[in-house]
């Protein structure tokens, strides 16, 4: 995959308002799944779905803790950045 196919993936991952929320979310840190569904007030399938596109693009790893998978952003100031770049444009 070309560098360019790989940023279009990269934006493509981060183009849907939930993933935005949860790329913010994990800004701050580390969340388990239950932490991100009670924070942005969505439902655990859907909040794992999104997590699920977010690591497959290679945005977002895991860590299991027991029964509980926690995420936490790859490079979470490149993605501070990207944010920052995305909200001086809207």
């Amino acid at each position: 995959m070309s560098r360019n196919e790989m940023t279009a993936s990269y934006l493509k991952a981060l183009g849907h308002p939930v993933r935005l929320m949860i790329a913010r979310e994990l800004i701050q840190g580390q969340k388990c799944v239950g932490e991100v569904e009670s924070t942005l007030n969505i439902r655990q399938a859907n909040a794992s779905q999104h997590l699920s596109i977010l690591k497959i693009n290679g945005i977002v790893d895991c860590i299991r803790k027991g029964n509980l998978k926690c995420y936490f952003l790859k490079k979470p100031k490149k993605i501070e950045q990207l944010l920052d770049i995305l909200e001086r444009y809207q």
